[in-house]
């Protein structure tokens, strides 16, 4: 296990160097790559509601990958990429890498299938929202960034149906891993509590 990656590998060439991600600025602490992840968040947060305020963006597996490059691609090579190794996390593997092709051309028909609707009311929603969450969760596509970029993903879509970002704040961090290790039995309850606490709609 690599101290730093945040997640436990399964490739000895996993890009880890002295507990640190190779990255292209060749930052070598982890506090400093840290809030250089920080500050690219905040950037693509403002870049892509700014483009949400002028157009229509459609919800698939292409935006989500373009938001994943878009966040991390000045640090990493592999951003936008999906991930070539297994990774897993308190105890938890996520989808293995060899299936992730396929997994993720199944995930792309339920998300056609569930991306809200300016006509569905907030409980339905909440309820899609919670389910594309643990689903994506559960493939894991990325190397890293994975959960900053599904919250982001799905704060895009509730600005384009008028609500507010989520406020995800609104619920300890603890309890939002409990959620999401429910999700990964399919039990989605415990991220649609999370979600509707944190949903407002965008003041007129």
């Amino acid at each position: 296990m690599a101290e730093h990656s945040r997640y436990n590998v399964s490739d000895a060439k996993a890009g880890i160097e002295n507990g640190i991600l190779k990255n292209k600025l060749y930052i070598t602490d982890q506090k400093e790559l840290d809030d250089a992840e920080t500050l690219l968040l905040s950037d693509t947060y403002t870049h892509y509601f700014e483009k949400i305020e002028h157009s229509d963006i459609l919800f698939d597996l292409s935006f989500l990958f373009e938001i994943h490059e878009y966040f991390l691609g000045t640090l990493y090579s592999w951003a936008g990429k999906k991930r070539q190794l297994n990774i897993s996390k308190d105890n938890t593997m996520f989808a293995p890498a060899e299936y992730l092709d396929n997994s993720l051309l199944e995930f792309e028909q339920i998300l056609k299938k569930n991306i809200p609707e300016t006509k569905d009311l907030k409980p339905q929603i909440v309820k899609k929202l919670a389910f594309i969450h643990n689903e994506l969760n559960v493939l894991h596509p990325f190397r890293e960034g994975n959960g900053r970029t599904i919250r982001l993903f799905l704060d895009l879509i509730v600005a384009q149906l008028g609500y507010q970002p989520i406020d995800w704040g609104k619920t300890e961090h603890g309890n939002y891993i409990k959620a999401c290790k429910d999700g990964l039995t399919t039990n989605h309850l415990a991220m649609e509590k999370i979600i509707s606490k944190g949903l407002f709609k965008t003041p007129s």
